[in-house]
């Protein structure tokens, strides 16, 4: 039987353990909160607007409205209501020209039966030109091409394509899927004067490394996505996993490479769980015009 004093000691121990169980509650109710930012995060998509001027902008397309949209996923956890709901977000900004950077479906997941009856929807003055993603690939390379196709969307691959105003035109250029085919960007640069406004595209950003030195000053902007930015996280800082060799390099956002203005968008959806945090989902609006090289966002 414990004496009055043990009692008392007994009692002494137990009350610094209210701080402990406080942090815990803290800790509990923190980590709760994280997780539902996180399953949230992956619906709250951005319009990211930006200005992009060059001298080799002809004036006959100063003020132009390029929609830009990568890594869509559609499938198990981007259902094609959601599809649809993208392209009418993007036909709402009335772009002269929509660019689609890739994985439009989720790889194995059937997302082709979701996506590409939605985008035959896809309304631009100049049309809508895309590339391949690795997922594209996986799911399969010609039902994506034939989807595409069926939308009226040019298909670039190791190609380009010039969008014309009268007598005057600028180039947009796409390369092949890094990881599952073979980008060329000699090919899809054939043609191309330095004098002209050129666009490249590439869904692997690790490409633009070498393709963009390779190419020697002929484009004027690149874009690319890939890598979501990062997905999940260090509160936006820092990204424990990226499918990149170089590191954060191209985790995310507007960078310069050799001089030219390079975008690696975060995407629209998610890879596997459908999960974000502190790398919100993306579509952007780059608007062009001529001037001093530079970029505005």
């Amino acid at each position: 039987m414990p004496t009055s004093d043990t009692s008392a000691k007994l009692r002494l121990r137990r009350r610094p353990t209210a701080p402990g169980r406080r942090r815990r509650l803290v800790a509990v109710l923190a980590c709760s909160l994280m997780l539902a930012w996180a399953l949230t995060e992956p619906y709250l998509l951005s319009v990211e607007r930006s200005v992009v001027t060059s001298p080799d902008l002809p004036v006959a397309f100063d003020g132009t409205r390029v929609v830009f949209a990568a890594d869509i996923h559609a499938g198990r956890f981007y259902s094609q209501r959601r599809v649809r709901s993208l392209v009418k977000r993007i036909n709402a900004e009335n772009p002269d020209l929509v660019i689609l950077g890739g994985d439009y479906v989720g790889g194995h997941s059937n997302g082709a039966a979701a996506f590409y009856p939605e985008i035959d929807s896809l309304r631009a003055r100049d049309g809508v030109v895309a590339v391949l993603g690795n997922h594209d690939y996986w799911e399969g390379r010609a039902d994506a091409i034939a989807g595409l196709d069926a939308a009226g969307i040019t298909v670039l691959d190791n190609s380009s394509i010039c969008i014309r105003r009268g007598k005057v035109s600028i180039t947009i250029a796409g390369v092949a899927d890094q990881l599952t085919g073979d980008p060329d960007v000699s090919a899809a640069a054939s043609g191309i004067a330095p004098e002209e406004f050129a666009v490249l595209i590439s869904h692997v950003p690790d490409y633009l490394d070498a393709a963009l030195p390779a190419s020697k000053g002929l484009f004027d902007l690149a874009l690319s996505g890939h890598t979501h930015g990062g997905q999940v996280t260090v509160f936006g800082l820092w990204a424990p996993i990226l499918p990149s060799r170089f590191g954060q390099r191209y985790r995310g956002g507007w960078l310069s490479e050799e001089g030219v203005p390079v975008l690696v968008t975060r995407g629209v959806a998610t890879v596997g769980t459908p999960l974000r945090f502190f790398a919100r989902p993306q579509l952007h609006v780059i608007e062009l015009r001529r001037g001093p090289a530079g970029v505005q966002h």
